[in-house]
């Protein structure tokens, strides 16, 4: 293989393809980035079993082949060459990477043991890349953590992702929080499709590919692959069976409320926290109506803290309180940027909350049960 490419696109693309691969590989080719070059383009691939990303970029191919390299070590070179035509030579046993002034050998691993790379199935549709990685963060957070999320709870580490007619829905919970974001998407066919996938491997693929369209392409029966594309760059995602929970089902229903509160979202989660201070681990804080404002109180085996927020309420009787756990609180709310509505029922019912305006995200939130 002899191909000349862009430094800065060779640079890019390496250290894309490197998020990749496994932090500890079980087996040492699993550390390496599979180089395919041939018809004037360079493709370089990572695995790490679950996830597969490739990225594809333009080159000058003197001679077609494909290699294996060690990873994050050939992202490291790249990225110290000077902005210039870096040419890749590679023979047997090795590739020479050079560039003005500067030559590199890298041992190569051997290809022939590199497992065989998952498809990414066909796109089913398309939407903002942008908007879809914003809509994967404002949810990501209500997500069981994955030491946590194992056996029957398993789904629960992951993020659904519901499409139904124009629209996308993604929704995450840990039992204690959920969290629903929906955007447009185009469909390439109508179709009704539901997939789960680990939030820590969503996040990382919705940061990674959060320009221009997204193509994603739900598993194709049996296959259990999911797909993100970019331009020039593809993910092919394991996807999750089972074990995410009905959230609408226990969703509550905004005209089944006794009453709500509207707040300034930043106010009300900076005075939690504020307040939570004092009761260490526990982050309890008790948040009671008072007319036009809230008093959010913690206590802890000795120190306590009080601090209020203005509100405008309704349906509700003074001195109305309810607890919840400060730090999931200002999770839930941390996607809205106007002011937001929580929908009150009793104090050991979970809480509806709704921004104001027209963002498309809606957020339930369990009470905790709170020192008197």
């Amino acid at each position: 293989m002899k191909i000349n490419v862009d430094q800065r696109a060779l640079a890019d693309a390496t250290r894309w393809a490197s998020r990749y691969i496994a932090d500890k590989p079980t087996v040492p080719v699993l550390s390496g980035l599979l180089l395919d070059a041939h018809d004037d383009a360079l493709t370089i691939s990572g695995f790490d079993y679950d996830t597969s990303g490739r990225a594809t970029l333009a080159a000058d191919t003197a001679s077609s082949g494909n290699i294996l390299v060690p990873g994050r070590l050939l992202a490291d070179v790249t990225a110290t060459l000077p902005d210039s035509m870096v040419e890749l030579t590679a023979d047997d046993d090795t590739l020479t990477v050079t560039a003005p002034g500067n030559q590199f050998t890298l041992p190569l691993l051997p290809a022939r043991e590199y497992p065989a790379l998952p498809k990414a199935p066909d796109a089913t549709g398309t939407a903002d890349a942008a908007e879809f990685a914003a809509a994967v963060k404002d949810v990501a957070t209500a997500a069981m953590a994955t030491k946590d999320a194992v056996g029957q709870v398993e789904g629960m580490g992951g993020i659904r992702i519901r499409a139904t007619g124009e629209r996308l829905e993604l929704a995450a919970t840990d039992r204690y929080r959920i969290a629903v974001r929906t955007l447009p998407w185009q469909p390439n066919e109508p179709a009704d499709d539901t997939m789960l996938i680990t939030a820590p491997t969503l996040a990382e693929i919705a940061k990674t590919l959060s320009d221009g369209d997204l193509a994603i392409g739900f598993p194709e029966p049996g296959s259990g692959m999911a797909g993100f594309a970019t331009t020039n760059r593809t993910v092919a995602a394991r996807t999750r069976v089972g074990g995410f929970p009905p959230v609408e089902d226990v969703a509550p229903k905004a005209e089944a409320a006794t009453g709500y509160a509207e707040f300034d979202p930043a106010e009300l989660a900076a005075a939690a926290r504020r307040a939570s201070v004092v009761g260490e681990k526990s982050r309890r804080v008790r948040v009671t109506l008072r007319g036009d404002h809230v008093e959010i109180a913690a206590r802890g085996d000795g120190p306590s803290a009080n601090t209020t927020v203005e509100t405008m309420s309704d349906g509700m009787d003074d001195g109305f309180a309810i607890g919840f756990n400060s730090e999931y609180l200002a999770t839930v709310l941390a996607p809205i940027s106007g002011r937001v509505r929580i929908w009150l029922y009793t104090p050991t019912r979970p809480v509806l909350i709704e921004p104001l305006d027209d963002t498309p995200y809606r957020a339930v939130l369990m009470p905790i049960r709170i020192k008197q």
